[in-house]
C-alpha cells in the first residue's frame, strides 16, 4: 500500500479542481458565447441521447462523435478554406461536410475498403483529410496518417508495414512518386487518389466522389467498438525508425473528454461554438489531430486551414482565430519580434513599450493573485498603453485571441509571461503519440508558469525510479502514466511496446513509460527536467540533460535553434543558428557583407560568447559550453526537424561530425582553425 506520501496523482473524469483563477480582457461581440442552439433543440437532442445533461455532445468513438457533432451543429461553420479569388477562407458547414462523408463512405466501399482495413493519406490539413479520416472510422476501418514532406521511401515503409488498402495523395506531384515510387513495391494497396486532382480526372479523389451515391441513410456503416483500432500513427521520431502507434477510438474520446471536461469547470467556454482556430499543426501527429480537430469537433467550434507557415500571419489576419494550437516556434517568434524593436526603437518609444508589457505582466499576476492588484494610477497607465501597444501585437494573431495552448517542446518561462503581459495565456500540456497525447494539462483558469499541468482527467501519473518505484513528491524521475489514453501498442512490433508497457505500482494496471524525467509536486503540477535518452555523461563522470541548456541559449534574440553536444567528451560544445538580421542590426552591419564574413567577424564572435555566457549564469561550470559553431537551419527539407518542428538531434550531430570533430580538436590538421575561429557551416 502506499503512503500519502507517495500517491500518484489522478483526476477521474468529471473531478474539476482549480489552483488559481486567471481572467481575461473581456471578449469582443464578434467572440461572445453566443448559443447557436435553441432550448428546444437541444432538449431534442437530450431525449435522442445525443446531448447529456449538461448539453455536450454523448460518444463513444469518433464515429459517434461526428456524426452526432454533425446533427447538433449542422448550420455551424466547420471547416474553412482559402479562396485566392476573394483573398478569404470560405467555411463548409457540419452539414455540408457530413454529407461528403456520406458520400466517401460509398467511395471507400468502392474501393475495397473493409471493417479493419488500413485507409492511408499522404497529405496536410485540409477538409479532404478530415472526410476520409471519418469515413475510414465509420466502417470500422484505420487511418494511416502520413505527410507530404516524407521521403517515398518513408511512405514505401509505412504502407507495407501496415498493409494498407488504399492510399490517397494530396497533390499531382505526390500522387507521380507513389505511383513511380512507392506502388511497385507495395502490394496490399489496391487503389490510389489525387486530392488536387482536377474533376474528370480518373485519378481525381472529385471524380470519385461524384460517380457515388450519398449513403444518407447509413447502411453502409459498420459502427466501431471504443477499443477498435482508429489511427495507426508512425512516429517520424527522433532516432531510428517509425513505429507505427496503435491507437483505439476510446484512447482519443478518452483525451477528448478528458481535456474538455474534466480539467474546466465550464466546458462550454473553454471551447465555444463561436471558437475558431488557424490550422497548421499537422492532423497526421496526435496533438493537432486530438487537441483540435476532433476536440473543436466535438463542441461545434471551427477551423481555418492554414496554407502554410511562410504565410501564417497573413492567415492569421484573414482568419482571427480565437485560439491557437501550436509549438512554442510561433509563440517565441513573436517575442523575439517584439523585444528586436523594443532595441531599435527610439528611447521614448521604447520606453513605453517595457512600460506597457510590465504593467500586462502585473495585471496578469495580480489576477492570478501573486501579486497586489494594480492601483489607480497604474490601472489607467496600462489602459492607454493596452490601446497604444499591447493590442497592436495582439492585432498580429488576428485580435480575437481569448488563449493558446502550446505543446511538443517546453515554451520558455519568458515567452509565456511576454503571452500573459499581452491578455493572451498560453496553457502548456504534455504527452506523447503514445498516449493520444495528452498526459498533462494547464487550463486558462488553473495553471503554473514553468509546469506543464496536472494529470488529465482519468489519468494517473506516477513519477519512479530506475527500479519502477514511485518517488516522493519533488523528486526526479521517470514520468509514467496509466489511463485509457495509453496506446494498444506498436504495430507488428511487440518487443518494442514490451520495452514502454510495464505492469504499474498498483500491480495490475498497464502503465507507459514516457522516457522522460519529470518532478510532480504534492498538488500533481508536472515539471519536465529532461529526456532519459537525451541526457549524456562527460569523460569526467558528470551527467549532462542537454534541453535545458539549449532552451536557456535559445531565448538569445540573436540565436535561432541550438544543439548542444560532450556525450564522453571533456566539455560541451554547441552548434548554433544565428538570427543573421538581428545580428547585423545589433552591430550595424551592412547587408553587403556576406554570412561567412560575419562567421568569422570578430565582433560577432564577442556578442555570442556574451550571450551564452548571460544565458548560463545559472547553470553548473561542467553545463555551460566551451565551444560553439555557426550552421544552416535544421529544417524538415533537410531531415534534421521532424513534422512536430522537433529537432531531430542524431541527424544534426550526423550532419556536422566533421565540425564536431574540429571544435575538439580532433582532427591535427584544422587544429589551428580550432583555436577561436568558429566557422560558418553549410
Amino acid at each position: 500500500m502506499l503512503t500519502s506520501k507517495l500517491r500518484p496523482i489522478s483526476r477521474r473524469i468529471g473531478d474539476f479542481s482549480t489552483k488559481a483563477k486567471v481572467m481575461f480582457p473581456k471578449p469582443s461581440a464578434t467572440t461572445a458565447n453566443v448559443r447557436f442552439i435553441s432550448t428546444e433543440r437541444e432538449e431534442h437532442f437530450k431525449q435522442l441521447g445525443i446531448l447529456d445533461d449538461q448539453g455536450l455532445t454523448v460518444f463513444d468513438t469518433l464515429h459517434e462523435m461526428q456524426v452526432n457533432s454533425c446533427k447538433v451543429f449542422k448550420e455551424n461553420d466547420l471547416f474553412g478554406t482559402y479562396e485566392e479569388a476573394s483573398n478569404s477562407f470560405k467555411f463548409m458547414t457540419y452539414d455540408e461536410y457530413n454529407q461528403k462523408v456520406n458520400q466517401c463512405r460509398s467511395l471507400l466501399k468502392d474501393l475495397g475498403v473493409e471493417a479493419y482495413s488500413k485507409v492511408a493519406v499522404i497529405s496536410n490539413n485540409r477538409w479532404e483529410w478530415a472526410t476520409v479520416a471519418a469515413a475510414a472510422y465509420s466502417l470500422n476501418a484505420s487511418l494511416v496518417p502520413m505527410y507530404e514532406a516524407q521521403l517515398p521511401s518513408d511512405w514505401t515503409y509505412i504502407l507495407n508495414d501496415s498493409s494498407s488498402t488504399a492510399v490517397f495523395c494530396a497533390t499531382q506531384e505526390i500522387f507521380d512518386k507513389v505511383q513511380r515510387e512507392v506502388m511497385p513495391m507495395t502490394p496490399s494497396v489496391k487503389a490510389s487518389l489525387c486530392f488536387d486532382a482536377p474533376m474528370g480526372e480518373p485519378h481525381a479523389f472529385a471524380s470519385a466522389m461524384a460517380s457515388n451515391d450519398f449513403d444518407d441513410s447509413g447502411k453502409l456503416i459498420v459502427a466501431p467498438a471504443e477499443y477498435d483500432l482508429a489511427n495507426l500513427i508512425y512516429t517520424s521520431g527522433t532516432t531510428g525508425k517509425p513505429k507505427g502507434v496503435e491507437l483505439t477510438h476510446l484512447n482519443f474520446t478518452s483525451n477528448v473528454k478528458g481535456a474538455g471536461r474534466s480539467m474546466v469547470e465550464d466546458p462550454k467556454d473553454f471551447v465555444r461554438e463561436t471558437d475558431r482556430s488557424l490550422s497548421f499543426l499537422p492532423w497526421a501527429h496526435s496533438y493537432g489531430q486530438t487537441c483540435e480537430l476532433w476536440s473543436y469537433m466535438s463542441m461545434g467550434a471551427s477551423m481555418g486551414i492554414c496554407r502554410g507557415v511562410p504565410v501564417i500571419l497573413e492567415d492569421l489576419q484573414l482568419v482571427k482565430p480565437t485560439n491557437l494550437f501550436s509549438v512554442p516556434t510561433l509563440y517565441k517568434k513573436v517575442y523575439d519580434g517584439v523585444h528586436n524593436l523594443m532595441e531599435t526603437a527610439p528611447p521614448l518609444r521604447r520606453k513605453l513599450m517595457k512600460k506597457a508589457l510590465l504593467l500586462g505582466e502585473a495585471r496578469s499576476l495580480a489576477e492570478r493573485g501573486m501579486r497586489k492588484p494594480l492601483g489607480s494610477l497604474e490601472r489607467v497607465q496600462l489602459s492607454i498603453l493596452d490601446r497604444l501597444v499591447l493590442s497592436k501585437i495582439r492585432d498580429r494573431f488576428g485580435g480575437r485571441m481569448r488563449h493558446g495552448f502550446s505543446g511538443g517542446s517546453a515554451c520558455p518561462a519568458e515567452v509565456v509571461s511576454f503571452m500573459d503581459a499581452l491578455g493572451i495565456p498560453i496553457c502548456e500540456g504534455y504527452g506523447l503519440t503514445e498516449t493520444s497525447p495528452i498526459i498533462t494539462l494547464n487550463v486558462p483558469e488553473s495553471r503554473v508558469a514553468g509546469s506543464v499541468g496536472r494529470p488529465l482527467g482519468g489519468v494517473t501519473v506516477y513519477i519512479v525510479d530506475e527500479e519502477g518505484k514511485p518517488v516522493a513528491p519533488g523528486e526526479e524521475g521517470e514520468l509514467c502514466c496509466v489511463g485509457p489514453n495509453v496506446m494498444k501498442g506498436y504495430h507488428n512490433n511487440k518487443e518494442a511496446t514490451d520495452e514502454v508497457i510495464s505492469v504499474a505500482p498498483d500491480g495490475k494496471s498497464r502503465m507507459f513509460h514516457t522516457g522522460d524525467l519529470a518532478r510532480m509536486d504534492e498538488e500533481g503540477w508536472v515539471k519536465i527536467t529532461g529526456r532519459i535518452k537525451e541526457q549524456y555523461k562527460l569523460e569526467n563522470g558528470k551527467y549532462v540533460v542537454p534541453t535545458p541548456i539549449e532552451n536557456a541559449i535559445s531565448m538569445s534574440r540573436f540565436i535561432s535553434q541550438v544543439v548542444l553536444c560532450g556525450a564522453n567528451r571533456p566539455h560541451n560544445i554547441c552548434l548554433l543558428v544565428p538570427e543573421w538580421p538581428v545580428i547585423r542590426a545589433e552591430l550595424k552591419i551592412d547587408e553587403s557583407v556576406l554570412e561567412e564574413e560575419l562567421a568569422n567577424d570578430e565582433r560577432v564572435k564577442q556578442l555570442i560568447d556574451a550571450e551564452i555566457s548571460e544565458s548560463c549564469k545559472g547553470m553548473k561550470k561542467f553545463e555551460v559550453p566551451k565551444e560553439w559553431a555557426f550552421v544552416a537551419p535544421f529544417t524538415a527539407a533537410n531531415n534534421m526537424l521532424t513534422p512536430k518542428m522537433s529537432i531531430r538531434r542524431h541527424k544534426v550531430m550526423e550532419a556536422y561530425e566533421d565540425l564536431i570533430s574540429e571544435l575538439y580538436g580532433d582532427d591535427p590538421i584544422v587544429t589551428e582553425a580550432a583555436d577561436g575561429a568558429h566557422k560558418q557551416a553549410a
